[in-house]
């Protein structure tokens, strides 16, 4: 056979197998050609192969999903089949807790409980578990951050009032907190996330009880509490009012008080600017 009779029949043999490639649907029964499972067949050889991998499935486990009328049974079954312990005491997990955060049997089996319920598989639970703890550690982490920014605002809100007698004060109020209040209170939170010991009302009132006692009973009557006699720069603008007022040897250079009087409206006015 020559070379060109050979090209030939390689070339029929292309067409033919071409053909039968493009008409392999001809030979399926009607009315099953047009079904959907055949739609992405392109040939003889992709029929054949769709045809094994179906084969290979058969006695696999295979896992039904439950219709609408299904019984807590029935999903249970399907759950057990996905990997669920049969117990909630059946999770092992690995519970690590974000810096700060106590940890709690009580906590940690109601977990298991609800991922039981849940129909978790111990791989879940755990993915759940850790998530959680991630999240309250971003929480947490927001928290702290706000509770340092209210301490920060609440000292310069106070130290702008006080002014140099701003140490004074503050010791006055711890005072009053030490006699009649308890340790937690100023740690007890609030709805806007500050403490009750950073907020700046909170302090004005142990400050103003204090003040009312030395008043009142004499001054350092609180115990352990030794002022340095500083003032407000309100009080001391008030002082310096007193000390000037017209008439007062303030203003008469010859009053044996002058002098005396100079000097007490210089230091109420360093008072007054902090």
């Amino acid at each position: 056979m020559s070379e060109e009779q050979v090209a030939e029949v390689s070339a029929d043999a292309e067409v033919t197998q071409s053909v039968a490639d493009d008409d392999w649907r001809t030979s399926v029964p009607e009315e099953i050609r047009g079904h959907k499972s055949l739609e992405h067949i392109s040939d003889v050889g992709a029929l054949a192969k769709s045809y094994v991998n179906a084969q290979s499935m058969i006695g696999a486990d295979k896992v039904a999903i439950p219709g609408k009328h299904a019984t807590d049974e029935d999903w249970g079954e399907v759950y057990r089949k996905l990997g669920r312990p049969d117990s909630p005491d059946g999770y092992e997990l690995t519970n690590e807790l974000p810096e700060g955060a106590e940890a709690s049997d009580e906590m940690l089996g109601w977990f298991k409980g609800a991922a039981h319920e849940a129909g978790l598989t111990p791989q879940q639970a755990q993915k759940l578990l850790g998530g959680y703890n991630e999240f309250l550690g971003g929480m947490m982490g927001s928290d702290e951050g706000q509770v340092q920014e209210a301490r920060v605002n609440a000292e310069v809100e106070l130290k702008k009032e006080y002014g140099a007698a701003y140490d004074d004060r503050m010791a006055n109020g711890h005072a009053v907190l030490q006699e009649f209040g308890t340790e937690d209170l100023p740690e007890l939170q609030l709805a806007d996330g500050r403490l009750l010991g950073d907020h700046p009302e909170m302090i004005k009132m142990m400050v103003n009880i204090g003040q009312f006692i030395n008043s009142k009973i004499g001054e350092d009557s609180l115990e352990g509490i030794k002022t340095s006699g500083s003032l407000t720069p309100g009080d001391a603008q008030q002082r310096l009012a007193e000390l000037t007022v017209e008439g007062s040897p303030y203003w008469n250079q010859r009053h044996p008080e002058h002098e005396f009087y100079v000097n007490e409206a210089l230091k109420f006015r360093g008072m007054m600017s902090g």
